[in-house]
């Protein structure tokens, strides 16, 4: 087991004073297959009047908040540990001992209620004639599921320049493929229309990458210091949900922390609101993801 320590600080500074504010918060990490959350703390100023901590649809946590005195700034602090298990087996050798067709796939796709949504595209990840060009020349019928998406994210890192301000959380996939250019945001949209496209189910995850500074092959590290985003695969029913980071062209192992697991950006988005007042807005977020040891074993 892997342990992690997590910070994550994001503010949010007003040129006018905001009376009233209503809050949805994606930003309390979740617990999963691999993923275990030891401790996660959020602390939010100013002190909401209301807080409600529950889960969402998709079985994130998600806090909703509301500030009636007047503030000039909305801040949130995660402090958080969580245990990362390594897989036993890389994904080729996994997929080697479990031999699958892309054809057969998706016929079981097609047939099961629980993948139904995650075939469905939405508003961001909606495949026009270019993206659905791109998923018939990675995703051939008689490949197998995982060499087939790693055909896909190849293709997509291969395609794109990782650029930031030339995008913004409402672009489609159809505008970044058209553009080649954005965040990591972008790079999962296209991969999960693209992936949607072709009868693979596929979901979009939120989360965080190994600070850069900690990471053996920094060069895997666009993403970092920030929320990050993903795609999770689902190929087959032996293997299950898996994980590609199209942004660094990486199959998902251990220095990735889930945050949220939605259809898209908009189901998850970290903060969204609703504020009377407050002028411009001028956000910082900083992240913090470091190892704190190798080989832990929890108690009990």
């Amino acid at each position: 087991m892997i342990r992690y320590a997590l910070t994550h600080r994001s503010r949010y500074d007003y040129s006018a004073p905001a009376h009233h504010a209503r809050h949805l918060l994606h930003l309390l990490p979740r617990s999963q297959g691999r993923q275990q959350v030891v401790m996660a703390m959020l602390d939010i100023t100013p002190l909401p009047d209301q807080r409600i901590d529950e889960q969402d649809y998709f079985g994130n946590s998600l806090i909703s908040v509301e500030c009636l005195a007047a503030h000039q700034f909305f801040e949130t602090l995660l402090d958080a540990q969580i245990l990362i298990e390594p897989w036993t087996e890389t994904l080729m050798a996994a997929q080697a001992r479990n031999p699958l067709t892309l054809g057969a796939l998706r016929a079981h796709a097609r047939g099961d209620p629980a993948l139904i949504e995650f075939l469905q595209p939405t508003s961001l990840t909606e495949a026009d004639a270019g993206l659905r060009a791109l998923a018939a020349a990675s995703l051939i019928e008689t490949a197998t599921p995982a060499s087939a998406v790693m055909a896909l994210m190849q293709k997509i890192y291969g395609a794109f320049s990782y650029e930031q301000g030339v995008t913004t959380i409402a672009t489609t996939a159809q505008a970044a493929f058209a553009r080649r250019a954005g965040v990591c945001q972008d790079y999962a949209h296209v991969m999960i229309a693209a992936l949607r496209a072709g009868g693979v189910p596929a979901r979009y995850v939120s989360g965080y990458l190994r600070s850069a500074s900690d990471l053996v092959v920094p060069d895997g590290s666009r993403g970092a210091e920030q929320t990050h985003a993903w795609v999770s695969v689902w190929l087959g029913p032996a293997l299950g949900w898996r994980d590609f980071d199209p942004t660094n062209n990486l199959i998902v192992d251990c220095d990735h922390v889930i945050l949220a697991i939605g259809r898209d950006y908009a189901d998850i988005s970290p903060v969204r609101g609703v504020i009377l007042g407050g002028g411009a807005h001028t956000p910082h977020v900083s992240v913090s993801l470091r190892r704190m040891m190798d080989d832990y074993m929890p108690p009990g």
